[in-house]
């Protein structure tokens, strides 16, 4: 009998795991939050052909359109990501910009793993340069490394969403 309850508890509890998914997005929440991601699809680009203004640009769109997200959780996680962003300047160097947008991506990454906005965008990261990034997956079927231009495609997906 106890053997029993055992199994039962065991299975029941796996179950929580295995059904335990993002939460849904709807409405504005959902249309903020990929407007947050398709600006970063620009900024993306902007780091793996690097250009400097566009890339100082494409930060302050993205702070912008983070500031105007209205659900209090998604912009409380994303806070961080916003003074990462407020430090990338196109008169900083690259080294200083990657760092600041691999600690911005971090909160990107964190915003996927918690909510659902679709299956277009999924976390990648690099172990050679040790930094990570989100990605349109549907638009990129190949890693496109941001940080690493002598390895463009270096890198591997790490969710599959």
């Amino acid at each position: 009998m106890y053997k029993k309850i055992m199994i039962s508890l065991c299975l029941f509890l796996s179950s929580l795991t295995l059904f335990a998914s993002r939460v849904e997005l709807n409405g504005e929440a959902k249309t903020k939050v990929l407007k947050v991601l398709e600006i970063n699809e620009s900024l993306h680009k902007n780091f793996f052909n690097y250009n400097a203004s566009l890339v100082e640009e494409d930060a302050k769109r993205l702070q912008k359109a983070i500031a105007d997200i209205k659900d209090k959780e998604i912009s409380k996680l994303l806070k961080k990501t916003t003074m990462e962003l407020g430090k990338i300047k196109a008169g900083a160097g690259v080294e200083e910009n990657n760092k600041a947008y691999h600690s911005a991506s971090l909160g990107l990454i964190e915003l996927l793993e918690k909510y659902n906005p679709g299956k277009k965008y999924n976390s990648y990261s690099c172990p050679m340069v040790k930094k990570k990034w989100v990605q349109n997956s549907k638009k990129m079927l190949r890693v496109h490394n941001p940080y690493a231009p002598e390895m463009p495609h270096c890198g591997q997906r790490d969710t599959d969403y």
